[in-house]
C-alpha cells in the first residue's frame, strides 16, 4: 500500500510523537492555573509546560481564541485533549498533570478614565476663542477606564465633537484610541455646556413695536446659550431699533429680536411736491407729482409739472424730493 508524500508530512508530528512516547513514556503536559499570552489564539506551550525537545506541531497547537483585554478564558483539559484528538494525537501517548484548569488572560495596558476625560474636555474647550464668553462644562456620566492588549506603539487619544453646530448644552465628544494609525476603541464622553457673558437685557415687558433704550434696556451678566439667534452686546446694537415680538423681563435680546426702526413716510403716491435741484451755486425748485410711496432717504419717482418728464430723486422730506442737478429725467 503506497502513502502520499502530502499524507506523509500530515502524519510525520504524530509518528515523531509516537516515537518520543515509545521511547521515554508518555509526553507529561502540565496545565498551569494561570497564564498570560499573546496573540490573538492561545497556543498549548502559553498554557502548559512542556518537555524540551518536543515538536513545534504540539507546542504551538491552537486550543481557542485569545480573551479581549480586560477579560480572562479558561482552558481546561478536557479542551487540550479534544484539541490534542483533533490534530491527529493519540490520548495514550501523553500524561496530564497540574492544573484542572488554567485562567488565561492577555498582556493588557489600562487608560485611565481621568486621562480620557482630560482629552475630551481639552478638545471641547478648544472652540471657544479668547475674549469670548465664559464657558462651564460638566460631566454628564462617568467614563470607565478602559484597558486595550499591551504591546506595540504607544496608544494616542484622539478626541472629535460628535455632530455638527455649536458646542452647547449636551455637547458628546468622541475619544478614539488609536495605535500606529489602528483604531482600537472608541470612548464617547458627554458633557453639559453652558455659555455666560455681558448682554443686553430687558429691563421690563417690551410690547411688539416699541422702540428700544436705555429706559427698557440694562447690561446684565447672562447665560446666552440657549438665546434665540446672536446676543446684543452693548446699548449702541440696540440704538435706532424696534422689538419684534414682546419681550419679557430679564430676557437676553438677539438680533432675532429687533429690527431697524423704519423711518417715516414723507411722500405719498399722486402727491404734489416740490422737486428740489441743487448744486454749490445754484437751487431750482419747482412742482411736480408723486409716482410713488417713499419713506426718508429712499428712492422716489415724481412727474415734473412743467415739463411733463418723469423724474429720479431721494426723498428727504415732507412732500419734498431732491433730484440729482443733470440727466436724470426719464422719457414720459
Amino acid at each position: 500500500m503506497r502513502i502520499s508524500a502530502r499524507l506523509m508530512l500530515c502524519l510525520l508530528p504524530a509518528l515523531l510523537l509516537a516515537g518520543v512516547a515509545a521511547a521515554e513514556g508518555p509526553i507529561e503536559i502540565r496545565l498551569r492555573e494561570a497564564a498570560l499570552v499573546e496573540g490573538d489564539a492561545i497556543r498549548l506551550d502559553e498554557v502548559a509546560d512542556l518537555p524540551e525537545g518536543v515538536p513545534e506541531a504540539l507546542s504551538g497547537l491552537a486550543l481557542g481564541n485569545a480573551p479581549w483585554p480586560g477579560h480572562g478564558r479558561e482552558v481546561s483539559r478536557m479542551l487540550v485533549q479534544v484539541r490534542l484528538v483533533s490534530a491527529g494525537h493519540q490520548l495514550r501517548d501523553f500524561r496530564f498533570t497540574g492544573a484542572d484548569t488554567c485562567v488565561v488572560q492577555v498582556e493588557s495596558l489600562r487608560i485611565e478614565s481621568d486621562r480620557i476625560v482630560k482629552a475630551a474636555r481639552e478638545h471641547l474647550l478648544s472652540h471657544f476663542p479668547e475674549g469670548g464668553p465664559q464657558v462651564t462644562v460638566e460631566l454628564l456620566r462617568d467614563v470607565a477606564a478602559v484597558t486595550v492588549a499591551a504591546g506595540g506603539g504607544e496608544v494616542e487619544l484622539q478626541p472629535a465633537l460628535h455632530g455638527s453646530g455649536a458646542p452647547n448644552g449636551s455637547v458628546r465628544v468622541d475619544v478614539d484610541l488609536v495605535r500606529e494609525g489602528r483604531r482600537l476603541q472608541r470612548v464617547p464622553v458627554s458633557f453639559n455646556v453652558r455659555l455666560f457673558a455681558t448682554a443686553v437685557v430687558a429691563r421690563r415687558r417690551i410690547s411688539r413695536g416699541e422702540t428700544l433704550s436705555e429706559g427698557n434696556c440694562v447690561l446684565a451678566r447672562r447665560e446666552i446659550g440657549n438665546a434665540p439667534g446672536r446676543h446684543l452686546r452693548t446699548m449702541d446694537d440696540v440704538r435706532g431699533k424696534v422689538a419684534t415680538r414682546t419681550i419679557q423681563p430679564g430676557q437676553v435680546l438677539t438680533d432675532r429680536l429687533v429690527r431697524e426702526r423704519e423711518k417715516p413716510v414723507v411722500i405719498e403716491r399722486n402727491q404734489r411736491v416740490f422737486l428740489v435741484v441743487e448744486s454749490p451755486t445754484l437751487r431750482v425748485v419747482t412742482l411736480g407729482r408723486s409716482l410713488e410711496r417713499a419713506r426718508r432717504g429712499e428712492p422716489a419717482r415724481a412727474k415734473n409739472l412743467n415739463t411733463g418728464r418723469k423724474v429720479l430723486g431721494i426723498a428727504v422730506a415732507g412732500g419734498t424730493i431732491r433730484v440729482p442737478l443733470g440727466g436724470n429725467d426719464h422719457e414720459q
